[in-house]
């Protein structure tokens, strides 16, 4: 379906796709600053979800449209009222994080948002038309995140902390350091919150480890420690994040040094695996652990599994022994 101009130019119609895995968001807009409580942000996301990037007119603004029903999944008629009147009295501030109290742009976000008017079914954004450079300026800077990992956060904290993360790691970085003032603001901890260093990992840090090391399919575990000489008034802490592809690595590589130091347990442990895990016949196993090759292979796909690296692949065993090149791909049953 095109797009749609309405309204005498001024806003662009993104026509609902269902079932949007993920959200992509300008990397600015990840670091920028709009004060949403958690169903805002739910909101917020549902109307990111169903942008078109490579179709913003950056003069236009956008209108967006989601189904009630989708809607209806996480709020109830009785809160949106007072959800969307707050939302559509949102600004994005953008700031230079480097000179946070020199350059600083705020943006209202939405010229309006109306629900069910006229009876046509649907929660309608139309976003400010200033708000479109930013959102089109993708290219190679965005974030990339899963649409329904986002919803299902209970804590705010957790939601940036997410999109954080997935920045970074979206560039190849899995170590990186902010000042706890910046970290604060990207967080968008309140001014007088949790202002002592241990409450802040308490009640912000802590929480947000345990939450995103808990999200089903690909689990985000992340470490901080303390940086920079000061040891009694920290100031910056910095961070590293080990991925489903970083722990299946350091699995692998783990697993290696165990066939040098002990393989007699190692083939004890794979045979225990072999049989629990997946549906093999006897001569199948017995193969795989007669054949050092085929053996480090199946221990590295069990490993990827287990970091859930091949999400989509429905019979496992069929498709380790397709890998193995035991039976034919065709007929692997793999899908």
């Amino acid at each position: 379906m095109a797009n749609i101009i309405l309204e005498a130019e001024q806003y662009l119609e993104h026509p609902y796709t269902p079932n949007r895995k993920d959200n992509y968001l300008p990397n600015k807009l990840v670091v920028s600053n709009t004060q949403f409580t958690r169903v805002e942000q739910r909101l917020f996301e549902y109307f990111v979800n169903q942008i078109d990037h490579g179709s913003i007119d950056p003069k236009h603004g956008m209108l967006i449209r989601i189904p009630l029903d989708k809607v209806k999944e996480f709020i109830t008629p009785r809160q949106i009222l007072a959800v969307t009147k707050s939302m559509a009295q949102k600004v994005m501030t953008f700031f230079d994080l480097s000179k946070p109290n020199l350059e600083f742009k705020h943006v209202p976000m939405f010229s309006s948002i109306s629900y069910n008017e006229d009876n046509n079914g649907h929660l309608e954004f139309k976003s400010n038309s200033q708000l479109s450079p930013y959102l089109a300026n993708l290219g190679t800077q965005y974030t990339r995140y899963d649409f329904k990992t986002i919803l299902e956060f209970k804590s705010i904290y957790s939601t940036l902390m997410y999109k954080l993360i997935r920045l970074h790691v979206g560039q190849n970085r899995t170590t990186f350091i902010y000042s706890i003032e910046e970290l604060r603001k990207l967080l968008q901890v309140d001014k007088g919150k949790y202002t002592n260093l241990n409450d802040f990992k308490k009640r912000v840090l802590e929480p947000v480890k345990v939450e995103l090391n808990q999200i089903n399919g690909l689990p985000i575990n992340f470490d901080y420690e303390s940086c920079g000489n000061k040891q009694r008034n920290v100031t910056h802490l910095q961070f590293t994040v080990q991925t489903a592809f970083n722990l299946s690595q350091s699995e692998k590589k783990e697993f290696i040094e165990a066939t040098v130091i002990n393989p007699k347990l190692v083939n004890i442990k794979l045979e225990e695996i072999l049989i629990k895990n997946y549906n093999f016949r006897e001569n199948h196993r017995n193969i795989i652990l007669s054949a050092k090759e085929k053996m480090n292979k199946f221990a590295t796909l069990h490993i990827e599994f287990e970091n859930n690296l091949h999400p989509k692949v429905k019979n496992k065993t069929a498709y380790i022994l397709a890998c193995l090149d035991m039976i034919s791909k065709r007929n692997s049953s793999v899908k």
